[in-house]
């Protein structure tokens, strides 16, 4: 368990550091896209690195592959995010029609649902104690909750768009970060309990 916490611990902090640069790139991008001439060209870019985003999220993730999880847990995560999903949609078919859905905002909502994905299987590891199981489930619904909300926030422009999915993935990487600090600490705390 400790090599699995050390190993996690440095694969989060390296994309915490890197979803904060995500982030600052749109925030800086956004500043761009202030001239009318710019904001298409900047919110195609934009488009392009939150896919790069979601894309990096979906391959680094693969560090959780050396754990397993139950089949009816996969199945109760799978039911959450295909709810959270429906649920969303419906959300934005209540609007109205004429608004549309914004790119950028959808991938940066899968882009939670993902990350949430993984702090539930986290919070399995630390089903022993119930405390850090329920402060990890709690950062899972927070970050599925924010990441549907931008996704699904009509009436924005582009570039009020492109700065809210900016905020949200600095939001999200120093969240990230901050779970490798946890990780870090729970490794030294299990290196402690080995030597003795």
């Amino acid at each position: 368990m400790a090599n699995m916490l050390k190993f996690w611990s440095n694969a989060l902090t390296r994309h915490g550091v890197l979803m904060i640069a995500f982030g600052t790139a749109l925030c800086a991008l956004g500043s761009l896209m202030v001239r009318p001439v710019r904001e298409q060209m900047g919110y195609a870019v934009a488009a392009a690195l939150t896919a790069l985003c979601l894309l990096t999220a979906w391959l680094s993730l693969g560090i959780r592959k050396n754990t397993t999880v139950p089949k009816r847990l996969s199945r109760v995560y799978l039911m959450g995010g295909v709810v959270s999903i429906v649920c969303s949609l419906i959300y934005w078919l209540v609007q109205s029609a004429s608004i549309d859905l914004r790119v950028v905002g959808i991938l940066a909502g899968l882009v939670g649902l993902l990350w949430a994905s993984w702090y539930m299987r986290l919070a399995y590891q630390f089903q022993s104690s119930t405390f850090k199981a329920a402060i990890l489930c709690g950062l899972a619904a927070m970050t599925s909750s924010i990441g549907i909300i931008v996704a699904t926030r009509s009436g924005l422009s582009k570039l009020s768009s492109v700065t809210a999915v900016g905020c949200y993935l600095i939001v999200l990487g120093a969240q990230i970060y901050m779970t490798a600090a946890f990780l870090h600490r729970e490794h030294l705390r299990a290196l402690v309990i080995e030597r003795q």
